[in-house]
């Protein structure tokens, strides 16, 4: 927490005047009426169901020294902007400049989360780290961490996400990061970016954006890397599993309680064997991303290994639950045609003494190349499950994949009711059941239901 004048706003945030003193001292800045505190600057923004100018007064009643709309509103002191929104990533920029702690930006189009939380983990142990909460990772979440920046933090990890052309350079130009962590291009949000080289291009803005004087950890292990790195100002550090890179997985061993692997380094007093509580070889190749960034800021051997082991595990992001005797895989935050096969690869090496089920929702945002990727998800399963049940508006496609594969157990059905019926069915003690879908599937619901 800072005290920070109101002067500060005004010169970050054009807009009119409305009573507000730049003499007064605001602390912290505030989103949400219900937690607001004394001494607060509010920040009044809309969203689809919302709308934070009709709460301006009632922050100000609150304890709020001030308050920024984009509406006429009957309060004051307020600022009003053109865009409350665009001026919440402004003052977040302003805030952000006033600190030089190393700040690391995490983007990829899988495992940023667990990357994230992975690198702020090893960081920790040395250092107070500031961490992006949850997914927060857009135009709004990215302010939100940033303005939690202060004296008190040696560091920052702040996870940089984008669905949209044009949408991550504005979130880099914010935190304006010393380090990026690139975890990988792959096939998500197609019915936006078209295809892989649109999604390079985007995720490519982290590295083109990097300073001269910081680095750039990506994973090294596909065909994208090189014109990435062409792309960048920075030393690159390439990460992955391939011999060309410089922190190598060389061995790796999936267990239900983690992962275990090998890492040979750049740099001998970082090799050795590690652990991440995350599940798969590709949690893996994230950890080593973790580990190789910790080691730029001079973190030893020892505490990688112990920051890494202490990481915590992502919500619905591959994490155990269990119910009537069943273990439960709940990967079902979000599902991309490259994370639905890193989840299957998952589920088919882990030793377990039942058989093996998946249940697969819709992957969103894939545009024309939905049907080819749900009927690939399909014809994956058949070689890493005993059964399949397909969710969604592509369930058909998704079953007859797994079905034209070999696959002898599928049900395509309409909700997870039908869902939570067919398992009971299928489904016995000591058996494993996979959950994965896009968010907006809710498979999680499945748990409670069964």
């Amino acid at each position: 927490m800072i005290d920070l004048p109101l002067q500060f706003l005004l010169e970050a945030c054009p807009g009119e005047n409305v009573g507000v003193n730049p003499d007064q001292v605001y602390q912290r800045v505030c989103t949400d009426t219900r937690a607001v505190r004394p001494g607060d600057l509010f920040v009044a923004l809309r969203g689809e169901r919302f709308n934070g100018n009709a709460f301006a007064a009632a922050a100000l009643k609150a304890g709020a020294v001030a308050a920024v709309v984009d509406e006429p509103v009957d309060a004051s002191p307020v600022l009003r902007v053109a865009d409350a929104r665009v001026a919440y990533g402004q003052l977040a920029a302003a805030h952000r400049g006033e600190f030089d702690c190393p700040v690391f930006g995490v983007a990829g189009s899988n495992g940023k989360t667990s990357t994230k939380d992975m690198l702020a983990s090893v960081l920790g142990v040395e250092r107070n780290v500031l961490r992006s909460e949850a997914s927060f990772n857009n135009d709004v979440g990215v302010p939100a961490t940033l303005l939690q920046l202060g004296p008190e933090h040696e560091a920052a990890v702040v996870e940089l996400g984008t669905n949209h052309p044009g949408e991550l350079a504005p979130l880099v130009q914010m935190a304006t990061p010393d380090y990026g962590v690139l975890t990988g291009i792959g096939r998500e949000h197609l019915e936006f970016f078209g295809d892989l080289q649109g999604v390079a291009q985007e995720e490519g803005m982290l590295a083109e954006l990097l300073p001269p004087r910081g680095k750039l950890f990506l994973y090294g292990d596909g065909d994208w890397v090189k014109p990435i790195c062409q792309r960048t100002r920075a030393d690159v550090i390439r990460v992955g599993f391939g011999a060309a890179n410089d922190w190598q997985v060389e061995t790796t061993r999936v267990e239900q309680g983690g992962t275990h692997f090998s890492i040979r380094a750049a740099e001998s007093m970082w090799s050795g064997d590690y652990f991440t509580p995350l599940i798969g070889r590709h949690q893996a190749g994230n950890a080593a991303l973790a580990l190789a960034a910790g080691a730029a800021l001079g973190v030893g051997r020892e505490a990688l290994a112990q920051g890494l082991a202490a990481s915590p595990q992502p919500k619905q992001r591959l994490q155990w639950a269990e119910s009537r005797g069943v273990r439960w895989l709940n990967d079902a935050y979000n599902a991309n045609a490259d994370s639905v096969r890193a989840s299957l690869e998952t589920l088919a090496a882990l030793e377990t003494a039942g058989r093996r089920f998946v249940v697969l929702g819709e992957m969103a945002e894939l545009g024309v190349c939905a049907e080819d990727a749900h009927r690939e998800a399909g014809e994956l399963t058949a070689s890493a499950a005993a059964g399949l049940v397909a969710i969604g508006r592509l369930a058909d496609v998704t079953a007859e994949g797994a079905r034209v594969a070999g696959l002898k157990a599928v049900e395509s059905v309409p909700d997870v009711r039908a869902a939570v019926d067919v398992l009971r069915d299928w489904v016995q003690p000591r058996d494993v059941v996979l959950l994965k879908a896009s968010r907006a599937a809710k498979l999680e619901q499945i748990l409670d239901l069964f």
